[in-house]
């Protein structure tokens, strides 16, 4: 079967193919047909955040989708990534990729994330960046799991209470009111979170209930509030809807620029009247709320899952750019089925920065998805050392394992 691949910005082309694109993504994520205030409001947002979109064409026959339907699609923005002391490094976001169930196992999902990855790679763009709802489909492209989340339930019935008092500054927020506080906050969280990845244009209408794509309409139920930080400038906001008759409160977003304002925002979340039990989706590993509550079992962990997969398309650009909290040096080979990162490199750092130059006679090995995993500090070498993607002489993996080890895990409060 011949398969036509097109790559092409909104601006490329007109609606009518800019819309079967579109339905191809909503048909690859099992939901409905479109609406055409949903296929507006996603165009504006793509054009907001510089999207390229990537598909794969196939004939159609007359009873078929249509031939604007693809029937693989790929999509790619360049975002940033803090990558530690503040830097924020320009990376490849991938997003929204989908083959039809009809077309699968042709090799399209191959050829759209090469083409993806050299031309971010031409681009001079260091890094790469997604989130997956399959997990055993990336790592054969050199995706390493970079940053994780935990899902849990807070019992905040009468013996909720937290070791101490936090000054009482949270306010309720305008749907409106709200997207400009959270901005605010976020700028400030993603310039301080190693981890931290850029937000898309779809967080401010879904996190103020203006628009949810899952509903084709606004969410009446969204409430927002904001904590406030000492000088009057807002340093956190959560976002949340209730359920079960108002017994649950469910969090969608809590954003904390600092540990006092999440126990804020916890402690206003605690509060509420006749709620017993928050449940929040993603509770990032940095959170001092099991360590704040006086009673710790008040909250359960109910599970945990990879939040963006990392991969590095320039190895001296990448560890140039990333922040390390140790000196010292190390020899290395890096092993990449797509050659995109290929070589042996020599990893000098002092006082926190990197330099990074050829090497020959390397005997450690590390596959290109370890150095995705290791890159933000998120696992450390001898773990990965036991798992078999980094290999070679210990006192090696110890000079690895001490220079990518870093205090805090990343935190990352952004998908896409």
């Amino acid at each position: 079967m011949q398969i036509d691949y097109r790559s092409f910005t909104p601006s490329d082309v007109g609606d009518d193919e800019l819309r079967g694109w579109f339905e191809a993504v909503g048909l690859g994520f099992g939901q409905g047909r479109a609406q055409d205030e949903a296929f507006t409001r996603w165009r504006a947002d793509i054009v907001r955040d510089g999207w390229r979109l990537d598909g794969a064409y196939a004939a159609s026959p007359a009873f078929g989708l249509g031939a604007d339907v693809p029937v693989g699609t790929f999509a790619t923005t360049t975002q940033t990534i803090n990558t530690g002391a503040g830097h924020l490094e320009p990376a490849c976001f991938i997003t929204d990729v989908t083959v039809r169930t009809t077309h699968r196992r042709r090799g399209l999902l191959t050829r759209l994330m090469g083409d993806a990855l050299r031309r971010a790679r031409d681009e001079d763009l260091s890094l790469a960046a997604l989130t997956v709802t399959e997990g055993g489909i990336y790592g054969r492209f050199g995706f390493g799991v970079a940053t994780t989340y935990t899902r849990a339930e807070l019992d905040t019935g009468p013996r909720f209470q937290l070791t101490r008092d936090i000054e009482p500054r949270v306010e309720l927020a305008t749907p409106a009111a709200s997207v400009a506080a959270r901005r605010e906050v976020f700028d400030t969280f993603h310039a301080t979170h190693r981890g931290s990845h850029q937000r898309l244009a779809f967080y401010d209408p879904y996190l103020s209930g203006e628009w949810d794509f899952d509903k084709n309409g606004p969410n009446h139920d969204v409430r927002s509030a904001v904590h406030l930080g000492a000088d009057g400038r807002p340093d956190g906001a959560v976002s949340y809807l209730f359920e079960e008759n108002g017994s649950q409160l469910r969090v969608l977003d809590l954003l904390a620029a600092n540990a006092e304002a999440e126990l804020g925002l916890w402690q206003f979340l605690g509060a509420i009247d006749l709620v017993e039990k928050v449940v929040v989706r993603r509770l990032p590993p940095t959170t001092a709320l099991p360590w704040a509550l006086a009673d710790p079992h008040r909250l359960k962990v109910t599970g945990s899952g990879d939040y963006t997969w990392l991969r590095v398309l320039d190895v001296p650009r990448a560890l140039g750019v990333r922040a390390f909290e140790s000196d010292g040096e190390v020899s290395f080979t890096v092993d990449d089925a797509q050659g995109l990162a290929s070589g042996s490199y020599r990893l000098v750092v002092r006082d926190g920065r990197a330099e990074v130059a050829p090497a020959s006679g390397a005997h450690l090995r590390l596959d290109v998805r370890a150095l995705g995993s290791l890159y933000l500090g998120l696992v450390d070498a001898h773990v990965l050392a036991a798992a078999g993607q980094v290999t070679g002489p210990a006192s090696e993996v110890d000079a690895l394992s001490a220079l990518f080890r870093t205090a805090l895990p990343p935190v990352n409060a952004s998908g896409f």
